[in-house]
């Protein structure tokens, strides 16, 4: 700064005083300093006390997905052995998923996994009686593709951690749920809005397209928590099933969620809501029976089934039949939680029992496709016609179904786990007929 002061001095003349060129540019140079840190200072939770964050901590098994040696397969031999590539969980239905090298392997399905969901509260038009009904709604990327950008994490107790005590706030909890969003705040002549400037300019600088926000609400909150935050126990609408779950939108502060509902372009009230534990959602159509396995198929807030897999030369081949200068179809548009490698593309079509590392899976019926496909994880811009308009020209297959078929749904046949790694084997195959709910 001072030799900035002599060189302004000696343009200038003796006329400036170092003393007053000094003075001049401090003003300068401390407002653009604080605006520095600020654009440069994420809007972040300290960890909570007792927990660690679960995922990977590289790069994702799915980094090299596009790569022509997955868009063939084959008979499994020791040169193309059948295995697990990788493994998603989405804690928060319809949004971003946590990618992990292993999973417990519960009723529900992927631990952690489709436990909770946003929900809006819709209200019908009147009815020739003159009655208004109005009920919570969940929510999907179908009707609002920028929830693909809403990102979340999964914190669980660990006694190796910092602050670790059995009583510990999210510890009694069982973990909890980061969410974090995109939100660009409004740029006006002012201290905030230059700030608000430059946090946005500086976001892009790091190569992200928009500024974070995130809150946090317990996994699984015990009962004390439930009646001191006064949770509120809600019906919601979930395709033609009504489970009951608990609003835990109490503890997400109230500006949080207005910014939450103006980044998804949400207009009704919003909530966010967690399966019952004591009141998961029992599955029949295609599930196996009870009276075969001994249990009826439960889920958390799922579409259908506990789990969900995808052959991933499946995804290079549906990718190859696109229109002409596509980009490739990134796999993650079809949100599995099992991504495969080495069978030949759609021979999971007639699977019904699957071994994967130790565990037995039932194979329940074939993924139904809706325009979810269209909207590109990446972006969270969802496409008028792809890959859902190719899907259907040749994926039309099931005669239970006038949909498109890509992926299988899955129903574990016991409690165990999961690993990227794991061998893949069919146990046993069968025709399959899509029962709707």
């Amino acid at each position: 700064m001072i030799d900035s002061a002599r060189a302004l001095q000696e343009r200038f003349g003796s006329s400036l005083s170092l003393l007053t060129i000094g003075i001049t540019l401090i003003a300068i140079f401390i407002p653009f300093r604080i605006l520095y840190f600020y654009a440069h200072t994420e809007e972040r939770l300290p960890p909570p006390p007792g927990c660690r964050k679960l995922g990977l901590s590289g790069p994702s098994n799915l980094s090299d997905q596009y790569s022509k040696q997955y868009s063939q397969g084959a008979e499994p031999s020791p040169s193309n052995p059948w295995k697990v590539k990788a493994l998603f969980i989405y804690p928060l239905k319809s949004c971003a998923g946590v990618e992990l090298d292993e999973s417990d392997v519960i009723r529900t399905g992927l631990k952690y996994d489709r436990q909770f969901t946003l929900g809006q509260y819709v209200t019908g038009l009147p009815s020739l009686e003159g009655k208004v009904e109005s009920e919570w709604t969940f929510i999907t990327q179908r009707t609002f593709p920028r929830l693909a950008k809403v990102e979340t994490e999964i914190w669980v107790p660990d006694p190796e951690t910092e602050g670790y005590a059995p009583d510990a706030e999210y510890v009694k909890s069982e973990g909890c749920i980061v969410v974090r969003f995109p939100f660009s705040p409004d740029t006006e002549w002012s201290l905030e809005g230059l700030r608000a400037y430059w946090k946005i300019l500086s976001t892009r600088l790091r190569g992200k397209a928009e500024p974070m926000l995130e809150f946090r609400v317990p996994f699984n909150p015990p009962k004390e928590r439930i009646k001191a935050m006064k949770y509120r126990s809600e019906k919601i609408k979930i395709w033609k099933d009504m489970p009951e779950a608990l609003d835990v939108g109490c503890e997400v502060p109230e500006e949080m969620m207005a910014k939450l509902k103006y980044t998804l372009g949400v207009t009704n009230p919003l909530s966010l809501f967690r399966i019952d534990a004591n009141k998961f959602r029992e599955v029949y159509k295609n599930a196996p029976k009870k009276a075969d396995v001994g249990f009826q198929t439960i889920i958390g807030m799922a579409d259908s089934y506990p789990m969900h897999i995808m052959n991933l030369a499946s995804v290079h081949h549906v990718s190859s039949q696109l229109p002409r200068g596509s980009k490739p179809l990134n796999a993650l548009r079809y949100r599995a939680n099992v991504y495969i490698t080495g069978p030949p593309a759609f021979d999971e079509d007639n699977w019904a029992k699957l071994r994967i590392g130790d565990g037995a899976y039932h194979i329940s019926c074939r993924t139904t496709r809706c325009k979810l496909p269209n909207v590109d994880p990446e972006t969270g811009i969802a496409d008028r016609n792809e890959p859902g308009t190719t899907m259907r020209k040749y994926r039309v297959i099931d005669e239970g179904s006038q949909s498109a078929c890509l992926g299988m749904q899955v129903t574990p046949l016991k409690e165990g786990d999961v690993a990227v790694g794991d061998r893949v084997e069919v146990l046993g195959r069968g025709k399959h007929y899509f029962l709707k709910g």
